[in-house]
């Protein structure tokens, strides 16, 4: 019998089945920890192989040996041999950061949003906005999403956390005083693009810079975007796509953004982020900027 060289894949929702994970922690396995790196169909639709599956249940199983998904990833990509269990990454803070911290999870995880809210206040007035935002709220957000992905926290703590960290920062934007005749910058997710916390860090971090700000919003339509822009006239325009999903419904809207900004030459336009980095790394936009970091932008 003739033997078949095409290898056989599976959509999420297969893999999903067979490893018992949900789509969502599939999604976000990849993202964060790059453990597997499906293919793309030319509809922006992932396929995975058996080998894929194969390394997703060997997380799982090193799981329940005792790793955290970071360790497992790290093993399986060194392909190293199990050890004994790595010590778990610290870092250097005093202790009124490590214990603010702490005091966000404990609350986070009884679904607390109100004392949340006080412990952040609390902050901001003892270490300032800057130091906030470096010092707790980013090191609170990777918190969450190692308790989320190790399946410590459901969905709900997860995202009732990340619903008082996106408020409250919008508040700090809208009263961190900025010149109005400074330079503006227009931020916004893609469109199917909902995880909007890393641009309301990015706008934040902008207005330290000296910038005026104006956030769209996650998942805006794409003509909204272009009345902001036509109807804003910022200096800048700061894009973010965290997941492929924006890619995945609807692949020619990058294109279209892409060719909306040839029309303004005055404006910067710049687009950022995994979901983008993964979903374009095959693909070159001509008028958009793919950028890293903040460090590309200013």
């Amino acid at each position: 019998m003739a033997q078949s060289f095409h290898q056989a894949t599976y959509s999420i929702q297969q893999v999903s089945e067979h490893t018992g994970l949900s789509k969502q922690l599939i999604r976000k396995w990849e993202d964060r920890y790059a453990i597997v790196t499906p293919q793309r169909l030319d509809n922006g639709y992932r396929v995975y192989t058996e080998q894929d599956i194969a390394v997703l249940t060997r997380v799982i199983s090193l799981m329940d040996e005792g790793y955290s998904v970071k360790q497992a990833a790290t093993l399986i990509k060194s392909k190293q041999p199990a050890s004994p269990i790595l010590e778990k990454e610290t870092q250097h803070t005093t202790p009124y950061v490590s214990e603010t911290i702490q005091t966000l999870i404990q609350y986070g995880a009884v679904g607390n949003d109100v004392k949340m809210l006080h412990t952040l206040q609390q902050a901001n007035h003892t270490l300032g906005v800057k130091r906030l935002v470096e010092e707790i709220i980013n090191p609170f957000l990777y918190e969450v999403g190692e308790l989320w992905c190790e399946g410590i926290w459901g969905e709900y703590q997860e995202a009732l956390s990340s619903l008082v960290i996106r408020d409250y920062l919008a508040n700090l934007r809208r009263q961190l005083f900025v010149s109005p005749t400074a330079p503006l910058i227009i931020g916004s997710c893609l469109p199917n693009e909902r995880h909007e916390i890393p641009m309301q860090l990015l706008l934040l971090q902008s207005m330290f810079l000296g910038y005026r700000s104006v956030m769209l919003g996650p998942a805006p339509a794409p003509k909204a975007i272009e009345s902001a822009i036509e109807n804003l006239h910022p200096k800048m325009v700061l894009l973010s796509a965290i997941t492929t999903m924006p890619f995945e419904d609807n692949y020619e809207m990058i294109q279209s953004l892409d060719h909306f900004a040839a029309k303004h030459p005055t404006i910067s336009f710049y687009l950022g982020g995994p979901g983008a980095m993964q979903a374009l790394k095959h693909q070159q936009l001509k008028n958009i900027h793919l950028v890293r970091s903040i460090e590309e932008i200013f």
